[in-house]
């Protein structure tokens, strides 16, 4: 279901309505916004014929057929679960090259063919090239939507070759909508942490489900006002806790980030900035969660001393 972004919604069907709609459109802007689910509204409103910004519903012949991943004229290109490209969780050349005789034919029972593409960010050289030459020759009637978080590290020849739509952060009202409406089991006490943290990307934050985010700021708040570390380090430590060091690991640069922008203190900036590089590099290098937590705590720690100079 798609919440927010009411201009880009206009934009896409004042251009279908004028009988101007361009081939392809880049959907630019942040992780978790909403992008992947502006582009499957977008694809049924083609497929279904629909008119006005609201969804398809449900019972909608073509959006039964999508939901039950069968409609002939509607595909979606995203990195392989199993075989090649899972590994390093890239969309490989040879799945372009299996798209050949879809997006070169025509609609078998829609008005329209739709492409999704989950993201082409997550092409090598060499698929991009490849999907580029689908591009230069699209077939009629074919729309391609592609999902972008990084639009400028593209080829310059794809961007070229595609409209940009941007899509921006949604309000905290629409993010408190996707988290109530969606299955993602929030208690009433986790929903008001986690729209804070979602900072407009709802999407960032729905993995979190169940990590009691509202007790973790509790315990940062102890922290902060000069309170022991070691039951936080020890409750991220088991295996079955990594879900809770993920929400640590979002939660403690979130948290800088507001402390920065309402304290010109510099230094709150300087730990800001270790908070984010070191909840990157926890994950990326594999480090130790105990001492990932007591790090992230001394650096919430030094925040409150900061903050109680002011």
């Amino acid at each position: 279901m798609l919440i927010g972004h009411t201009q880009p919604r206009e934009m896409f069907l004042e251009a279908l309505g004028n009988g101007r709609l361009h081939h392809a459109w880049l959907l630019a802007g942040p992780r978790g916004i909403g992008k992947r689910a502006f582009a499957d509204w977008a694809a049924l409103k083609l497929l279904s014929g629909g008119a006005g910004p609201g969804e398809t519903p449900a019972d909608d012949p073509a959006a039964q057929l999508v939901a039950a991943g069968s409609h002939p004229d509607h595909r979606i290109l995203a990195p392989p679960t199993e075989g090649k490209g899972a590994a390093t969780e890239s969309i490989v050349v040879d799945q372009v090259r299996e798209m050949a005789d879809f997006l070169h034919s025509y609609p078998a029972i829609a008005g329209w063919r739709t492409l999704i593409v989950d993201s082409i960010d997550d092409m090598n050289l060499n698929t991009a090239n490849a999907f580029l030459k689908e591009l230069e020759e699209p077939r009629q009637k074919t729309v391609y939507l592609l999902v972008s978080h990084a639009p400028a590290r593209l080829l310059p020849t794809i961007r070229s070759r595609c409209r940009m739509l941007r899509l921006f952060p949604l309000s905290d009202s629409e993010v408190r909508r996707v988290l109530d409406e969606g299955e993602n089991g929030f208690s009433a006490g986790e929903l008001d942490s986690m729209v804070a943290l979602a900072r407009g990307a709802p999407g960032a934050v729905t993995a979190l489900a169940g990590t009691d985010v509202a007790g973790l700021s509790k315990s940062l708040d102890r922290i902060a006002a000069g309170g022991d570390a070691t039951s936080l380090a020890r409750s991220v430590q088991p295996q079955a806790a990594a879900p809770k060091l993920q929400a640590l690991l979002a939660l403690v640069p979130q948290r800088l980030a507001l402390a920065a922008r309402s304290n010109p203190d510099p230094r709150l900036l300087d730990l800001y900035s270790e908070a984010d590089s070191l909840a990157r590099d926890a994950v990326r290098l594999a480090y130790d969660r105990a001492q990932v937590a007591m790090a992230l705590a001394d650096i919430v720690a030094r925040a409150g001393r900061v903050q109680d100079k002011r």
